[in-house]
């Protein structure tokens, strides 16, 4: 369940118990971790600090340790264990510094704990979190040396204010280019968007518009950044969306976010990616990142996405704010916003960030492995900027500005892009109609990285029936994706995705159908099981059954569901030859809607009944296999993905139980071991006589010892072949297991 309302500060605690079916007394002590899960990973202090007299405003932010005694039912920095870094603050005349994020701590704790339980790993606390604003470079040095001098503290650095990752960083709206100019309605520009075409140039959004799911239907993304154009025109979304924070008037850079993900398809303007999928925004423009990052991930479901559409000055440069974006580094570089992060993976929210446009190799010393995934894993797909194909450099090569390295995933456009916002390309009088032909940076890259999980997060809740995590959905866009080209190829920001080729792979099912094993006393029914391995949904699955090939003729009953099949519409007989042992059926979901698939999963979909005849003898047994039957009834499994055989079938088996048959005794009546004379007494005895019948041997079926040419009768044919044993040496009785 989403939290849908227009405006969101703090989800209550009780919301989240019942959402997350989570008890305060069931759950552990916040400070406690767990043995079993994956640990978290010692934070190392700064040794040092340069800041440039030219950093922006920011925040001296500290983390405390776990167990250290801090009052957290203030905002303000309080109890026994923060009382020297207190006395730090008051001594530099500053007020105390306030949590980083201002919820219920009980509620915060709720939602950790029930995520480690999801994932199986340790998360960071992110009530131990508290800021405080600084505009004083060197007095930000100076406390933040004193305060890691702490052992209650974990963690103080500066943060920069974040600022939004687009490029150029001066961008706004211009002169309206001819020939709209002068237009009287809104025109539109689905043509030019080359990104929604197929790859290589886009990443075929059309091609995943065809699936149910496709166009983002049943997911979520929330904007992280400042401000949004809500009441746009092309926008219909922003109606409904939820609005976390404020939200700013200048909100162009927003709005062209929004509008590559998730504007209208209509007859005007542009068409979002994922124009089907709902819309948020959570803003920073009165909270912090990690703040908005927090309210973001309550707000969302699993399989919904976050973008974080900010960049912040860097190491680099000491900090220093920069017109050319020179140095500046994605968000996750700051512990605070990576520890959101990560929590919000946790939760299970899809986030997709901005590499930013620092130029930066993200691999280099200098950032002391953060962006090493082997390090610390925030499991956020990095975003970066590539040439689109209408550019005069090579398209997928990287653009100058874009940050670089193993950490960055996926590329999408940093220049050139059509969306909303702005004005340059057309203003139809009020922000309402503002269109943009000139969008970049990797704030123009992500949103087309972010539509197409979006796409491919709708496909796998609409027509897989589960929810995909983050790392599923970056793995599978990668090795599918269109590659990087030269030049600089070295400078890693990966491919631009592909979803044809990443739905053609998702859609390449992996099925195995196998016919069970039965073992049957004579004369009895059984059932034999047919199991389904199948990775993808199925709706019809065809299963003829071939018995002809064995030692005896057996009577094919009936099919009835097994465990998996319990909720199908039928069960359908399409073919019938029992004459000679053949039958086809049909296991349909439910054409009515109601089941309509069969989801992936492996054992047990059906039984097939049998009857053995009371002539069978323990041994012989009676393959149970596929084979075609009628004109099109052949085993193969129907849906959206498939409609074929399966990858591979097992053949099963009916073997008739018993003991071995054994008639070495056949024609011994006295059991002594030799056919004599009193033997042929006791057959006379049988068969003129009414005398005692003669013995059998359960190992040796239909047949008593007196029937000697096994032909079911005891007469005087037996007593003539009993003579002619004990008395002529002439050959030995019937054996009725060979007959």
């Amino acid at each position: 369940m989403s939290i849908k309302k227009s405006t969101v500060r703090h989800v209550s605690a009780a919301i989240l118990i019942a959402v997350l079916g989570v008890s305060f007394a069931e759950a552990r002590v916040a400070s406690e971790f767990v043995a079993g899960y994956q640990p978290l990973r010692p934070v190392v202090k700064p040794t040092g600090l340069n800041l440039s007299p030219q950093a922006p405003p920011g925040h001296v932010v500290i983390k405390f340790r776990r167990g250290t005694p801090i009052d957290g039912s203030t905002v303000r920095l309080a109890g026994t264990g923060t009382d020297v870094v207190r006395q730090i603050f008051a001594a530099h005349g500053l007020a105390q510094p306030m949590r980083m994020i201002a919820g219920d701590v009980e509620e915060m704790r709720v939602r950790r704990l029930a995520a480690e339980d999801r994932v199986h790993v340790n998360l960071p606390d992110m009530s131990l979190y508290y800021r405080h604003p600084i505009t004083d470079p060197a007095l930000a040095v100076q406390i933040i040396a004193e305060v890691n001098a702490r052992d209650e503290v974990e963690i103080a650095y500066f943060e920069p204010r974040p600022e939004v990752a687009q490029y150029p960083a001066d961008a706004s709206a211009g002169v309206p280019h001819s020939p709209y100019a002068l237009a009287a309605t809104t025109p539109s520009w689905e043509s030019s968007q080359d990104y929604i075409e197929s790859a290589p140039g886009g990443v075929d959004a059309r091609g995943a518009w065809t699936l149910p799911g496709g166009d983002g239907t049943g997911t979520q993304v929330i904007d992280i950044e400042y401000g949004w154009q809500l009441t746009h025109e092309d926008l219909s979304k922003g109606a409904t969306a939820i609005l976390i924070g404020e939200n700013p008037s200048d909100n162009d850079h927003g709005t062209a976010v929004l509008g590559e993900m998730a504007a209208d398809r209509n007859l005007i303007g542009m068409t979002g990616i994922a124009y089907n999928a709902d819309i948020g925004a959570s803003s920073v423009a009165t909270m912090s990142f990690a703040e908005a990052v927090d309210l973001a991930a309550a707000a969302s479901d699993p399989g919904d996405c976050i973008l974080i559409e900010l960049h912040s000055p860097g190491p680099r440069y000491d900090f220093e704010g920069r017109e050319d974006q020179r140095g500046y580094v994605p968000m996750e570089y700051f512990q605070a916003n990576f520890d959101a992060l990560l929590n919000a993976w946790a939760q299970g929210a899809i986030v997709c960030e901005a590499a930013g446009n620092g130029a930066e190799n993200l691999d280099d010393p200098i950032y002391e492995s953060l962006f090493d995934t082997t390090v610390r894993n925030s499991h956020a797909i990095m975003c970066g900027a590539g040439n689109p194909p209408a550019s005069t450099s090579a398209d997928r090569s990287k653009l100058g500005f874009s940050n670089w390295g193993a950490r960055v995933n996926l590329q999408g456009y940093g220049t050139l892009v059509y969306s909303l916002g702005y004005g340059d390309l057309y203003d139809g009088g009020s922000r309402d109609s503002w269109y943009t032909d000139s969008f970049g940076g990797t704030s123009s890259a992500s949103p087309i990285v972010t539509g197409a999980v979006l796409c491919l997060s709708g496909v796998y809740q609409q027509m897989l029936g589960t929810v995909v995590d983050a790392d599923s959905i970056r793995n599978l866009l990668v090795a599918t994706g269109s590659p990087q080209q030269q030049p600089l190829l070295i400078y890693h920001i990966g491919p631009r995705p592909d979803l044809g080729t990443a739905l053609d792979l998702l859609f390449d099912p992996t099925d195995t159908i196998w016919y069970g094993e039965l073992e049957l006393d004579p004369g009895t029914r059984g059932a034999i099981p047919i199991s389904l391995s199948n990775s993808h949904p199925v709706a019809d699955i065809y299963l003829p059954f071939d018995l002809s090939s064995g030692n005896f003729d057996i009577q094919i009953d009936s099919l009835t569901r097994g465990p998996r099949t319990l909720d199908f519409e039928k069960i359908q007989t399409v073919y019938d030859n029992r004459f000679f042992d053949q039958i086809a059926y049909l296991v349909r979901a439910d054409a009515g809607g109601g089941t309509p698939y069969l989801q992936g999963g492996s054992g047990v979909i059906a039984y097939l009944w049998v009857t053995a005849p009371g002539a069978a003898l323990p041994g012989q047994a009676v393959s149970v296999d596929s084979t075609w039957l009628g004109t099109s009834t052949h085993l193969r499994l129907v849906s959206y993905f498939d409609d074929g055989y399966p990858n591979a079938f097992t053949a099963g088996t009916v073997t008739i139980t018993g003991l071995p048959c054994d008639c070495s005794f056949h024609g011994d009546l006295n059991g002594d071991g030799i056919i004599s004379i009193l033997d042929v007494v006791m057959v006379v005895d049988v068969a003129f006589r009414s005398g005692a019948p003669a013995p059998t041997d359960p190992a040796c079926p239909h047949a008593t010892r007196a029937d000697y040419n096994c032909d079911g009768m005891v007469n005087v044919l037996d007593v003539v072949m009993a003579v002619d044993i004990a008395f002529r040496d002439g050959p030995p009785p019937c054996n009725p297991c060979e007959e």
